[in-house]
């Protein structure tokens, strides 16, 4: 009885383990999915505007400018980039043989590094935030193809500026900033979760490691904190700039993010 009993339990927890594993490595594709989503996202492929064309500033996102100078947008690209590649590593480490891996010191202790930080499974909320950071990038890529050379970070007005109301922007009027506060609330609901790989992996104990994550989290907050304050400057902007076709649009396309929200 005792080794039919035995033999039942190491069963379970064979079959259990190797369904823990495979969720997993399920959550490669969303983990990468999302990485491009963030790099979409602080990435731009339109000539900057030329001095004369800029717009200045409210003061309040000057201050936000100089912190983003500091902390700009490559850099949140490579933190992101370097944060899932850290979370793949770990997952495909708890899958390998370690009779596999070359001979040396540094392979080695590479590898215990990556198999000491707890790979954590899919869960509601990962899966909603990677999600919701995916789609925004891929809608933040729309706005961006569909602007065109209108595209830009500074406030601007461009030469012969032409009002596009078209995709997107026949929904609301500043749909790239509606997309960029999805991916913000998508990291949120990633990382910030009790059981999210950020909280139990153990990353957070290597040296200054929470010290980045501080700093991101800042830095992230003040960009969502310019896409909600930002569309009243930008309306009043283009509402000088274009004038009757500016009144026309606003008429037609009421919600400056958010449909019958704001």
């Amino acid at each position: 009885m005792e080794a039919g009993s035995s033999a039942l339990a190491y069963f379970w927890r064979t079959k259990y383990h190797h369904k823990w594993y495979t969720m997993s490595l399920l959550k490669i594709p969303f983990i990468i999915a999302q990485t491009i989503g963030i790099y979409i996202s602080f990435s731009s492929s339109s000539p900057p505007p030329a001095p004369e064309e800029k717009v200045e500033p409210p003061k309040f996102e000057v201050i936000i400018l100089r912190f983003e100078g500091l902390w700009g947008n490559d850099i949140k690209k490579i933190c992101s980039l370097a944060a899932s590649s850290v979370e793949v590593a770990s997952i495909l480490a708890t899958h390998m043989d370690p009779s596999q891996i070359p001979e040396g010191i540094y392979g080695t202790r590479v590898l215990q590094f990556l198999r000491a930080l707890h790979p954590t499974p899919i869960t509601p909320a990962f899966l909603a935030g990677s999600l919701a950071v995916t789609i925004g990038g891929g809608l933040r890529f729309y706005c961006m193809s569909t602007l065109g050379k209108y595209w830009s970070w500074p406030l601007s007005v461009r030469r012969e500026h032409r009002l596009v109301t078209s995709g997107p922007y026949s929904l609301v009027r500043h749909p790239s900033y509606t997309s960029f506060l999805l991916q913000y609330f998508g990291l949120i609901a990633m990382h910030g979760e009790q059981g999210s790989w950020l909280r139990q992996s153990g990353i957070l104990q290597v040296p200054l490691v929470n010290v980045i994550v501080a700093i991101l989290f800042f830095g992230f907050t003040l960009c969502a904190w310019m896409t909600i304050s930002r569309p009243a400057v930008e309306d009043k902007m283009l509402q000088r700039a274009l004038g009757k076709e500016w009144e026309n649009w606003a008429k037609r396309v009421k919600y400056r993010l958010f449909p019958g929200v704001y």
